[in-house]
């Protein structure tokens, strides 16, 4: 059972058919890892952490890399600590014997915490993004919306953290999207194409508006107006507004979808639109508008279903709208990180 929120609405339950461990392995190892950690673990989490360490040697891999990491600041903060009481003693002139270890305070314990976490993400997420920049011609900041005008007088709207490179010649006009979304208003040219790459799919546009959003592991393009060319590995498809189709990095193009054309590129309008979305997708969401990182520990939690329009000049009001609408208790063991859990709800009273 999982619950669903409708902001500026009313909050209900709903059954999730779905795998709740269908995220990245190192997003559950990393859960399991803040869960047991937290004091709050109990007998059933750790009967149902140990089926999942047992489920795939991958698991217990990932686990123990972060329990390593976790082991290796924690050792790396006692030795500093060591060192400097040894300089104080050295530097006075007498000397006095070091203070024993006392238990860590939860707030010290949860800064701690949050200075692995924050490690671990900025080694996991450093080398791509200084990538990135290196490679492509413009690119957004967290938070950051940019317009360009090409050559051409095409207009390019991008979203908060994408690049894009472009290679105009007098054949063709080609860009690639290499990673977040974008808004393109081609100008027309008979004589040379318009296409855009990503993730080794093309889009021809046909003299059209269209956008790219390009996931870690997905590619969705959509359009608004006029047609667009999508292929990959095999037929193309062809999309007129309110049309879209996805892809990943292993297959070809799903089904053309409709779309309402309203929650189409709404991010312009400073706007994100979810209809009954998994609140990790919403979260993913929010994610890329502002600095740090959001994490959800519970499983169940993030297969909630949310419906809503949120502001995403305001991320932080959006957090104190779904803690209000969702059974959620949040941390925030840092301005740059915060976590969500499920907090317990009470049977009303017969």
């Amino acid at each position: 059972m999982a619950y669903e929120a409708f902001i500026i609405g009313t909050v209900g339950t709903t059954d999730v058919t779905r795998d709740p461990f269908n995220e990245s392995v190192s997003d559950e190892a990393l859960a399991w890892f803040v869960r047991l950690r937290s004091g709050d673990a109990t007998e059933e989490d750790q009967r149902r952490f140990e089926a999942w360490r047992a489920r795939s040697p991958i698991h217990a891999r990932e686990f123990d890399r972060i329990n390593a990491l976790w082991d290796d600041l924690d050792g790396l903060k006692t030795s500093t600590d060591r060192r400097g009481a040894e300089g104080r003693t050295a530097n006075h002139a007498f000397a006095c014997p070091l203070p024993k270890t006392r238990k860590r305070s939860a707030w010290g314990w949860g800064t701690s915490l949050a200075a692995a976490l924050l490690v671990l993400l900025a080694g996991s997420l450093w080398l791509p993004e200084a990538w990135v920049r290196l490679a492509s011609d413009y690119h957004t900041e967290t938070g950051e919306q940019k317009t360009l005008t090409l050559a051409d007088g095409s207009k390019v709207y991008l979203d908060t953290g994408s690049a894009i490179s472009v290679d105009f010649s007098q054949q063709t006009r080609r860009l690639v999207l290499h990673r977040g979304r974008a808004l393109f208003v081609v100008t027309a040219d008979p004589r040379r194409p318009f296409e855009v790459d990503a993730a080794n799919g093309t889009v021809r546009a046909l003299g059209t508006v269209f956008e790219v959003y390009k996931k870690p592991n997905q590619v969705t393009v959509t359009v608004l107006e006029s047609a667009v060319q999508v292929s990959r590995n095999g037929p193309a498809a062809r999309l007129t507004p309110g049309q879209r189709v996805h892809y990943g990095p292993d297959t070809g193009l799903s089904g053309v979808e409709s779309v309402d054309p309203g929650q189409v590129a709404a991010w312009r309008r400073g706007k994100l639109v979810f209809n009954d979305r998994p609140l990790g997708e919403v979260v993913n969401e929010l994610n890329r508008y502002r600095h740090g990182v959001i994490l959800i520990l519970d499983q169940q939690l993030r297969a909630s279903r949310v419906s809503g329009i949120f502001d995403i000049r305001d991320p932080d009001a959006v957090l104190q709208a779904l803690e209000a609408a969702l059974p959620v208790r949040m941390y925030r063991l840092t301005r740059y990180l915060i976590l969500l859990d499920r907090a317990e709800v009470s049977a009303p009273l017969s």
